[in-house]
């Protein structure tokens, strides 16, 4: 981000050159996740870095830029939570995705370094 609150733009091309060989496997709770990344981890010796390790970055974390990672933070009790409708909480789960996939990228690439 600039320092006037502004995003900066980066190009596929960047990106693509920065997390090469970085793929990202989302989804509902016990869909299989954590097993296809190990065993696909194994047999092409990849790294499998594991579940939510995004959550060290949880500080970096605002509603106005993660609205979906941050529900459960004005979420008010567990009635409000569960009387979503199913498409409401569908794009909540596709939110937390994409929202999750750019704090991981950010902790994959200082990984790196």
């Amino acid at each position: 981000m600039k320092p006037n609150g502004e995003n900066i733009e980066l190009s596929a091309n960047i990106l693509k050159a920065l997390f090469q060989n970085i793929y990202f496997i989302n989804g509902t709770a016990y869909a299989g996740k954590s097993t296809m990344i190990k065993l696909l981890a194994e047999k092409y010796g990849g790294i499998c870095c594991g579940e939510n390790y995004h959550d060290q970055l949880t500080g970096l974390i605002d509603e106005v830029h993660q609205p979906n990672l941050w529900y459960l933070k004005n979420c008010q009790d567990w009635q409000e939570f569960v009387s979503r409708t199913p498409r409401e909480y569908a794009s909540w789960i596709e939110g937390c995705s994409e929202e999750a996939e750019g704090l991981e990228l950010v902790e994959r690439h200082f990984q790196l370094k």
